[in-house]
């Protein structure tokens, strides 16, 4: 599949969209879930600057997902690259920006109670 060429050729969309297929079991092939892999793709591709990338990394560490820990600080961390203008690979949907948006907000809320 074109997503696993791109992401062998270490294109941020590439790494992204194969590493959320692994996180989904959502391989053509019917391939199961591989949350170790698709973690190091998603992980690598949010580095080079995808914002699905950062935001499947941010859902994960929001709600504990994908084997991750729930650490609302790093979910804060890689939301806000989504918002902030460090992506310059853009792949996410209008529904992921609206989520994504909306996790930020309350984990802005909770860390301005942190702080106070």
């Amino acid at each position: 599949a074109w997503f696993e060429r791109s992401a062998a050729a270490r294109d941020p969309r590439g790494l992204a969209t194969f590493g959320c297929c692994l996180l989904d079991g959502e391989l053509g092939d019917g391939g199961p879930q591989d949350n170790a892999l698709g973690l190091v793709n998603v992980t690598e591709a949010a580095h080079l600057g995808s914002d699905l990338g950062a935001y499947l990394l941010g859902r994960g560490f929001f709600v504990g997902e994908y084997g991750l820990p729930e650490d609302h600080g790093r979910a804060r961390y890689w939301l806000k690259k989504v918002f902030d203008g460090e992506c310059e690979f853009k792949g996410l949907s209008d529904e992921g920006l609206a989520k994504a948006a909306r996790w930020l907000r309350e984990l802005e809320s909770d860390w301005r109670g942190v702080i106070s």
